[in-house]
């Protein structure tokens, strides 16, 4: 089964640095297949038996912090779940050149409600 992981802050301003060699050799030494790093991001693709985003998020971060001796949160999605978000994104629907520059992120939880109206006030 492929999965995508996101690890978060990893290789920014010179903090918790992780080479992407180093971390593709990190996710074959927990049984990962097919694994894919992209660019310096902490972005993998990689195939699992395991079907659980929970246990997968377990390995990964308890094996970064036995090799590195830090914490990097780790959020892992399937790849059809990415692609029902790029669907669902009303602004992909304007096919207008500002698409080009759209991104998003992800939120491991849900946000307070607090939280969400001091964005939205």
């Amino acid at each position: 089964m492929q999965h995508i992981s996101i690890l978060r802050g990893i290789n920014v301003s010179g903090q918790k640095k992780i080479k992407m060699a180093d971390l593709k050799a990190l996710y074959e030494s927990l049984g990962f297949e097919n694994v894919i790093t992209y660019i310096q991001s902490g972005n993998v693709i990689f195939d699992s038996q395991e079907k659980s985003a929970n246990k997968l998020v377990v390995l990964i971060e308890k094996k970064i912090t036995e090799i590195y001796d830090f914490e990097v949160p780790v959020l892992v999605i399937s790849p059809s779940y990415l692609k029902k978000i790029n669907k669902a994104n009303p602004f992909y629907k304007k096919k207008t050149e500002e698409v080009k520059l759209l991104y998003f992120t992800f939120l491991a939880e849900i946000p307070k409600k607090e939280n969400i109206s001091r964005l939205t006030d």
